[in-house]
Order: structure tokens, then sequence, then C-alpha cells
């Protein structure tokens, strides 16, 4: 019987094996190619290739979120951007420092609150500028807002199976536009020979 045995358990205890699995992942997304045994190679092809799909899928439907309220891309894209960029509304106001007492924050110079004045009326012109209508530019932000959160819950999800932050980010900013529209197969093996010593089949792992 087979009890409580799921994948290619690789020959190591369940901690080392999950460590092992992980930083070759990291390792492949970071030089895009590693070089390893083609037992470990197939051990973690399938979990490599399912955190990009993860990443595709939360992207794609991010994006789909907010083409239903902005159908043209490039304003979409934009109101995106802006979105990122600062945590506004166009019915923000700084606050006087009164309110920013009650809040717990500190008071503001009159230098620091012209300072954000003039930073919250340029997002404002900003997304004006691309929306015209008030009422459609803040139901834009809105969407793009929920769209963001959207992706992040894709990266959170695939950050509990790295190690580096960074991987997680160069898979959305590179991997994401490059392998769009296309269904798995996001990684090839090609075998290189037999290692001296044990002879056990050696690999290069890497992404197509």
């Amino acid at each position: 019987m087979r009890h409580r045995v799921a994948g290619n358990r690789i020959n190591m205890p369940e901690a080392q094996r999950r460590a092992a699995i992980r930083n070759l992942i990291d390792g492949l997304y970071t030089w895009e190619h590693v070089t390893t045994t083609e037992a470990r190679a197939k051990a973690v092809r399938g979990e490599a290739e399912r955190l990009i799909a993860i990443a595709i899928r939360g992207h794609d439907e991010a994006w789909a979120h907010l083409k239903k309220v902005v159908d043209d891309d490039y304003t979409a894209e934009q109101v995106l951007a802006l979105a990122r960029r600062a945590k506004f509304s166009l019915s923000s106001t700084i606050g006087s420092n009164e309110e920013r007492e009650a809040q717990g924050k500190f008071p503001l110079s009159d230098e620091a609150r012209k300072f954000k004045e003039d930073r919250l009326a340029r997002f404002k012109k900003e997304l004006t500028d691309l929306i015209k209508d008030q009422k459609e530019a803040q139901h834009a932000l809105t969407a793009a807002r929920q769209a963001m959160a959207i992706e992040l819950h894709a990266r959170r999800t695939i950050l509990k199976h790295l190690p580096h932050e960074r991987s997680v980010k160069k898979i959305f900013e590179q991997f994401v536009p490059r392998f769009s529209g296309r269904n798995g197969g996001y990684t090839r093996i090609t075998k290189i020979g037999r290692r001296q010593g044990d002879g056990a089949e050696m690999v290069k792992l890497e992404l197509v």
C-alpha cells in the first residue's frame, strides 16, 4: 500500500526534500536553467510549471477584471500604473492637523502639506486626463485596485513555495509576458550524460 506517499520523494527526508525543491526552482527562475540529476529535474518540473501557470492565471484574471470597466488597453494600462504609484481617490483630501492627530498621525508643516496637496492634485489630474468623466474615472481607479488585489493573491500563493521574493517579481515581469497564451510546456529537460562516481543521469532543466 502507498499510504501518504505522493509525487517523487527523491530519496530524501521531507524537510530536506522540500528545501531542495524550493532551491532548485528558485535557481531555475533566477538563471533560467539548472544542471541536476534526472530524478530531481522530473521532481521539480511540474511544480515549476505550476507556479508559472498560477502567475499567468492571476495576471489574466486581474486584467479581465479591469477590462470590464476600461475597454481601451492603453487607458487600462495607464490607470493600473497610476493605481500602483499612489493610493488615492478623486474625493481624497489632505486632512487638517487636528484630523491627523485623531487618526494617530504626525502633524504636517506648511511645506509638507503643500507638497502632499500638490502631489495629490497631480495624481488626480493624471487620472482625469485619461478619463474625463469623474465618476467613470473613479470607477476605473477602483477596478484597477481590485485587479491589483487579484494579482497580489497570486503573488502570495507563489511566494509560499519560493525562498526569495525576487523570483516572484521575475515571474510576473518576465515569464508572464513570455508564456502568456501558452498552455503549459514552459520547461524542457535535456540529457547531458552521466555523473562520474555514481553514474547518475545528469540533465539540464531550462525554461523554453
